[in-house]
Parts: C-alpha cells; sequence; structure tokens
C-alpha cells in the first residue's frame, strides 16, 4: 500500500530477502528495515517515479515508488549517476517514471572514494567515519517509461495526522548501528525513524527556526511552532537537558534551490509547511527543500543588553566574551562590532575575559604570537563606540602550541577598567610559567598561566590567571577556554550511543583548574574567585561537577533551564560559556546571560557565542562556618531568580 500519513501504525520489521538480482525489486525491499541495505553490493532492478533531480548539486535523482506495506523500509531511493542527470541524454524530468539497473552501494557522505567498496575507504580517523550511509543505486541502466505522473504523497511530520520522530534518538548499543545485533526500532528511535524516510518525499508542518541561518545555507526547524519541546526558550529555540537534545529537529538545505533562495533568518522565525527529499550529510538528516521556503512572521527578536547603570559601591561588574578568532587585521565590521557589543550590550565591565584573540596577524603562519596589536585594536575601537579607556592583561603562547587555526595562536587575556579596578602585576611570565598561589593567598605571578606544561593542556589554550584589587579587595580570576567538543561522535552518527571523546581531556583541565581553586581556599576559605569563560561543556557535564566539586558555583544554575544557554549547535541552544564563583561572591550575584549574538544569522553577527555577565558583591565575608551554607542556599538564588524572572514574563 502507498505510504501515508498514517505510516505511524505500519512499524513492523521487515524479513531479509535473497539475492533476487534483476527481478524487480520495491525500493522498500532494498532499504531493508536497517541502516544498511540487505542487498548492498548486489545488482538490481526497481523503479518509481522521479521526485527530485540533484543537478544543482549533484550528480543523480531520487526516485519513489508506491511502498512494500512495511513502515520501517523507505520507498525512496537515489540513483548515482555520475553526471548531471541532464547529460544522460533521457530528458528526465520530475514526474517520470522510470526503470533503474545497477549495483545497490552504501555510501557514507564525506567518506566513500570508490563506487567499488562499500565505504572501506575512510580512515577510522576522519570526521566522516562517524557518519551514516546512504542507499544509493551506481552504475546505473536507467529507461524512461512514462511522464507527467504525479508525485507519490509526502510523509507528513507535525500537522494533524502526522508522524512525530520519537524523543530518543537511539540506544546504548556500544558500537556501530550497522553492526549485526542493533534493534532498528523506528517507532522508538530517531535514528532509526528518519532512516526510514530517507529518499522519500517528506512534508514538515508549522515550522519554525530554532537555529539562524548559516554561512553554508542551512536552517534548522521544528514542526509545529517547538509544539511538545521539553525546554523551549522564552526567544524561540530550544534548550538542551541531560537525556533531552531534541530529536524533532529537521535541518532545512539548500542543495536543490540553491543558496540564495534560502532566507536570512533569526530564531523564532515561523515559515508556511514545506517539502523536500530527505537526504544525509555532515552527520544529520536534512531536509532537501524543492521550493524556497516562506516566511510566515519573521523573528521579532532584538539582541539583548545589560541596563545601563552606574557604579554601584562594593560591587564590581565581570563577563565574559568569546569573540571567534578576533585577530588586529580583522574586518573592520568585526572588529567595531564586537566593540560595539561590548560597550552597547555589556555596558563596558569592569573586568572582560576574552576568548579566541588571534596574534596580530592572524591566521598568517609565519611564527608571530604577539597579540599587542590585537588588543590595541580592540580597545581603541571601543574607545571609539564610546566606551571606557581599557588596559589589557596577556600571555603569549608558544607559536602553534595552543590549538586553533594553525597561525592564528589564539587565547585568553583580561581587558580591565583601570578608573574600576587595578591589575595587580606580579613578575613577568611567560608561556611554560606556571603561577602558584603563595603563603598570603597572592599570586605568584600575575598574570600567569594554570600548569601550562600539564599534558591536559597539550594543543589547548592554557587558563590564565589574574589578580586583581577592587575596593582594597583582592580578587582572583581565572580565564578560560578549554578544547572543544570537535571529536566527539555525532548525535546522529553510526556509534551509538556518542563516544565523547573530547570530554577526556576537558576532565583533565578541569581537574587541573578545581585543584588551583582548592589550593586558593585552602589558605583562605573566603578567598574571591571566579573562574569563567568558554569551557566548552554543559551544566550538566562531568567537567563542569568536577568545577563545582572544587567549592564553585556555577552562576549559569541561578538561571531558568530554559534560559542557560550561550550558544547554538544544529539547532540546540546549549551552554558553553559560564561563570562560576566562590561561596563569597555567590551572595548577592546579579547573573546574566546576554543573548546577543548565537540566534542571528552568521551574516548579521560578529561572533557566535553569547555572553555571561555578572555584578558581583565585596559584601564583608561571612564566618567560615556559613560557607558552605551559602553554596547550599545556591538553589535558594536559583529559585528566587526564577520567580524573579518568570515575574516579569517571557518573550514569545
Amino acid at each position: 500500500m502507498p505510504h501515508t500519513v498514517a505510516r505511524s501504525s505500519l512499524f513492523a520489521l521487515a524479513a531479509l530477502l535473497g539475492n533476487c538480482a534483476h527481478a524487480q525489486l520495491l525500493i522498500g525491499q532494498i532499504q531493508g528495515a536497517a541502516h544498511v541495505s540487505p542487498f548492498a553490493g548486489q545488482s538490481v532492478t526497481t523503479g518509481g517515479i522521479v521526485t527530485a533531480i540533484a543537478d544543482a548539486g549533484g550528480n543523480g535523482f531520487w526516485i519513489q515508488d508506491g511502498g512494500d506495506g512495511n513502515a520501517a523500509t523507505s520507498d525512496g531511493l537515489f540513483v548515482f549517476t555520475g553526471t548531471r542527470v541532464a547529460n544522460l541524454g533521457l530528458g528526465l524530468s520530475v514526474g517520470d517514471r522510470v526503470s533503474v539497473t545497477g549495483s545497490v552501494f552504501e555510501f557514507r557522505p564525506g567518506c566513500s572514494s570508490s563506487s567499488t567498496l562499500n565505504n572501506l575507504t575512510c580512515a577510522p580517523s576522519a570526521s566522516a567515519w562517524k557518519n551514516l550511509t546512504i542507499t544509493q543505486i551506481v552504475n546505473p541502466v536507467i529507461a524512461k517509461q512514462s511522464s507527467g505522473n504525479p508525485l507519490p504523497a509526502a510523509i507528513q511530520i507535525g500537522g494533524a495526522g502526522g508522524l512525530a520522530a520519537p524523543q530518543a534518538i537511539s540506544y546504548d548499543f556500544g558500537g556501530s548501528v550497522e553492526s549485526a545485533g542493533y534493534q532498528y526500532r523506528p517507532m522508538h528511535h530517531a535514528l532509526d525513524f528518519y532512516e526510514s524516510l530517507e529518499g522519500m518525499r517528506v512534508t514538515v508542518s508549522n515550522p519554525q527556526a530554532v537555529g539562524p541561518t548559516r554561512s553554508f545555507a542551512e536552517i534548522v526547524l521544528m514542526p509545529d511552532r517547538r509544539a511538545g519541546a521539553a525546554l523551549p526558550t522564552p526567544r524561540g529555540g530550544v534548550n538542551i537537558a541531560p537525556g533531552e537534545f531534541n530529536s524533532g529537529r529537521v535541518h532545512i538545505d539548500d542543495r536543490l534551490i540553491g543558496a540564495s533562495n534560502m532566507p536570512q533568518v533569526a530564531v523564532g522565525t515561523t515559515f508556511a509547511s514545506m517539502s523536500g527529499v530527505l537526504d544525509y550529510s555532515f552527520a544529520n538528516y536534512k531536509l532537501l527543500v524543492t521550493q524556497a521556503p516562506v516566511v510566515q512572521q519573521a523573528s521579532t527578536l532584538e539582541r539583548e543588553a545589560r541596563p545601563l547603570l552606574p557604579a554601584q559601591p562594593g560591587r564590581f561588574t565581570i563577563a565574559a566574551f568569546n569573540v571567534q578568532n578576533l585577530a588586529a587585521n580583522a574586518a573592520p565590521a568585526q572588529m567595531n562590532g564586537i566593540a560595539g557589543q561590548i560597550v552597547g550590550n555589556l555596558r563596558s565591565p569592569d573586568i572582560l575575559a576574552v576568548s579566541e584573540i588571534q596574534d596580530a596577524n592572524g591566521t598568517t603562519n609565519n611564527g608571530v604570537t604577539s597579540a599587542a596589536g590585537s588588543f590595541g585594536n580592540l580597545i581603541a575601537a571601543i574607545d571609539a563606540a564610546g566606551g571606557p579607556a581599557y588596559l589589557f592583561r596577556q600571555i603569549d603562547p608558544e607559536n602553534n602550541a595552543d590549538g586553533g587555526v594553525p597561525g592564528g595562536n589564539i587565547r585568553v587575556g583580561f581587558l580591565y577598567r583601570s578608573d574600576r579596578v587595578t591589575f595587580v602585576d606580579r613578575g613577568a611570565a611567560g608561556a611554560n610559567d606556571a603561577t602558584q598561589i603563595q603563603a598570603d593567598g597572592s599570586l605568584s605571578l600575575s598574570p600567569g598561566r594554570v600548569s601550562p606544561t600539564n599534558p591536559a593542556f597539550i594543543d589547548s589554550r592554557k587558563p590564565l590567571a589574574g589578580e586583581f584589587l577592587i575596593e582594597g579587595e583582592r580578587v582572583i580570576v581565572v580565564a578560560n577556554h578549554m578544547n572543544s567538543k570537535g571529536g566527539d561522535d555525532p548525535l546522529f552518527g553510526r556509534f551509538q550511543s556518542p563516544v565523547l571523546a573530547s570530554e577526556v581531556q576537558r576532565l583533565q583541565q578541569t581537574e587541573v583548574v578545581g585543584s588551583f581553586v582548592e589550593s586558593i581556599l585552602a589558605i583562605d576559605p573566603g578567598a574571591r574567585v571566579v573562574v569563567l569563560g568558554d569551557l566548552n561543556d554543559f551544566e550538566f557535564s562531568s567537567p563542569l561537577s568536577r568545577l563545582k566539586a572544587a567549592g564553585l558555583a556555577n552562576l549559569n544554575e541561578t538561571l531558568p533551564e530554559n534560559e542557560r544557554y550561550t550558544y547554538i549547535f544544529d539547532g540546540n541552544s546549549q551552554s558553553l560559556d559560564h561563570m562560576l564563583v566562590s561561596a563569597s561572591l555567590a551572595q548577592g550575584a546579579d547573573f546574566d546571560i546576554v543573548n546577543f549574538n548565537a540566534e542571528f544569522p552568521d551574516s548579521e553577527r560578529f561572533s557566535d557565542h553569547d555572553a555571561v555577565f555578572a555584578s558581583l558583591s565585596l559584601a564583608p565575608i561571612p564566618e567560615p562556618r556559613t560557607y558552605a551554607l551559602l553554596l547550599t542556599g545556591l538553589s535558594f538564588v536559583g529559585w528566587a531568580a526564577r520567580r524573579r524572572r518568570n515575574r516579569g514574563g517571557n518573550l514569545q
């Protein structure tokens, strides 16, 4: 029977079929109820209606037949022609019925280099090795049988009677989903659900953008205006939580219509229902839309800005901001844009920890590591934007020793307002000199790196500690940019559950920083300590738990769960940037995540990160016996913050 929107009632495992080479097979029989075709490597004959042609972005076309009666098997298939379809001389068009004979091939995007091998040509060290495969017909012999046929009805995701992806992406199989023994269950696992629609016509009903338009012209949507999302954000996105990574997200791709036909949108934009064929690339299932998306309601998001408040005695302001590979030779638009956000959105905090500052010549890989020009140009741009006179402190890394783009030499550093705070300069630290805690609780080197030669920081940014005096009180600030999540298995990859390979190094890094904080608090339990920056992990992750165990409170957790995000990846809002403080600074903290970049199109933003901001109190330190109570009391702070923010209402 043909596929309909009632398809969910038909899920069942299909029996594996024998070799029926050259007997006419239904597409569902070729696809099979699995992530790999039971006919992989064999010659088959099949047929269907041409539903889309990839001449604008590939060599081939999709066909779909009336179905095999099994909703666990896809009824669509890609035919790889090796040349533009227009060059075949068959005059093929959408709506033609064709017969195709060829070999079944499992194509792993970004990995396969030969049509004679089933994706064994890609090294396991390559990121594409973790991708799923697409079932294709290669070396085809094609016969056109008729033209002008109606297209098969599209499978509807969302809307009345439509399908919905299961909440669980997969299960902890402990290996590749292509392996024997994997339980393929489209009704229970989103990974299998989308596989059962691979190559088919799909319609997404009433979608809303939960990620902005990216530079490669993709937008991530959720059907039904995010209905059913566990943590919808107040500004139109969807946040993550332990075990919740929003499996209902749908990526739309411009491959069939061209980038110029994809609108530039921010999070919260709503669209008319849209259709296309479901494909897979770069570790995600993607809907290749066949017509330009139609915006129904443009996003009304505005960039958040902190209130403009006068300096308050007994308090100071501090923020952390990843400025996305900013160098002295950056385009004026980026340099001035970042400066404008520091002044206009963050209101010129007293202390600003910046990450991803490159050396002065940016990605020119010539051994230069000095970033004096980069900091100098940023400070000048802040001044031109009407901001105060900032000074900076940082330590140049060894050439190409701290990760990032070769030649860029990204690092963390401090900007500070000398009219509000005093930086304590002590010693002259180089790239490999470690600062220590002295008997009086001060830093031996300020600025100084924290254990820069520790193996935890190989090919990664080293933490930078600085000692500040604010109204005569010492505050120690540790700026961080921990190793990225690159190298982790993707959510929609073939290895389930995904292995978080990068977490190992971040755990090592937070162990070092956590031990450093513990050494400060062991000397002075009332020490004022701030650990902040791009920690590249979530508030509920093991690395962040290690920092909290050192005696720090994560101020991100004082916000409601659906407001804890500084970054959007593949449509998932998430916290990567954090601010953690010791108990003496936790009391009276006024914390905010200022959303002014992540939700907006790449073409309209100056960094891919939002910033974390706090106004912290220098109130007299209470008796030591109350420190534990203060840390425990942060749960009350979070409750009070949620009450306060909820009373103010949420933007929708």
